[in-house]
């Protein structure tokens, strides 16, 4: 069973990840609550089905098929990892 502290965990992570994405390419969404896991909602706002769930257990990100992204110490590798899965390609960024 899932306690207070681990439903916790990594909320603060996902928060300085959320800043690391670029705002106008992606909306970001954290999401509490609901007796579940903080997690980021990512979409690319040029084409919506490019969403994913993005979790942290306060030491690393995970996709939401629980597949490590990278060290949360690491921001910059996450972003570009998660900006690798979720852009358009041949767009215009």
């Amino acid at each position: 069973m899932v306690n207070t502290h681990d439903l916790a965990a990594g909320a603060a992570e996902l928060e300085q990840l959320a800043g690391q994405l670029d705002g106008k390419a992606y909306a970001v969404t954290l999401i509490t609550g609901n007796g579940r896991r903080p997690r980021l909602h990512i979409s690319n706002r040029d084409a919506c089905q490019l969403a994913e769930y993005v979790y942290s257990d306060g030491t690393d990100f995970f996709w939401g098929w629980a597949q490590r992204i990278a060290p949360v110490a690491e921001l910059s590798a996450a972003a570009a990892a998660i900006d690798r899965v979720l852009k358009v390609l041949g767009g215009n960024r």
